[in-house]
């Protein structure tokens, strides 16, 4: 029994890393997260904070960046992330780390408000919603494009799934 255990201790998978001392990335993997957020929108700023340190850790293999949204929110300061796969919702701080991973399948939209200064950016999902207030509106606007256009594939898939039944 004991050596189940200990196979089970040396699996490693993209979810495991909750689990195990970060090891550190390499200046190639962080500056290819930085760049890829750098194009949807991030400014220098947004490239320095603890979660985009963090992203490289929590993204698979051949995962794309295609939105980003970093703010405040109820708690703190936090940032969703919005890949070809999945949205990501990280808060880090020293000694605390927060991190949701959701589907496609599960929001249900998303909504931005804004100001000529700030936005709010609310993501709906069944889980509940996300809510972050941010200054960066272009980076905030490339994000909600990417969440709509996904919700509306999600739709145009499933209205197609249903009709071949």
């Amino acid at each position: 029994m004991a050596h189940i255990i200990d196979d089970f201790v040396k699996l490693t998978s993209p979810q495991t890393h909750h689990f195990h001392e970060l090891h550190t990335v390499s200046p190639e993997i962080l500056e290819h997260v930085r760049s890829e957020l750098r194009m949807r929108g991030a400014v220098e700023y947004d490239l320095w904070l603890p979660e985009t340190h963090y992203l490289p850790h929590i993204l698979h293999k051949n995962e794309r960046i295609m939105g980003s949204v970093y703010g405040k929110y109820d708690n703190g300061r936090g940032a969703l992330i919005a890949t070809d796969q999945r949205v990501l919702f990280i808060d880090r701080k020293p000694l605390f780390m927060h991190v949701d991973e959701l589907t496609f399948a599960i929001i249900g939209g998303v909504t931005f408000t804004s100001s000529p200064v700030m936005g709010y950016v609310t993501l709906h999902t069944r889980l509940g919603n996300y809510e972050l207030r941010t200054f960066n509106l272009k980076n905030a606007a490339n994000f909600v494009d990417y969440i709509e256009t996904k919700c509306v594939q999600q739709t145009a898939d499933g209205a197609k799934f249903e009709s071949t039944t």
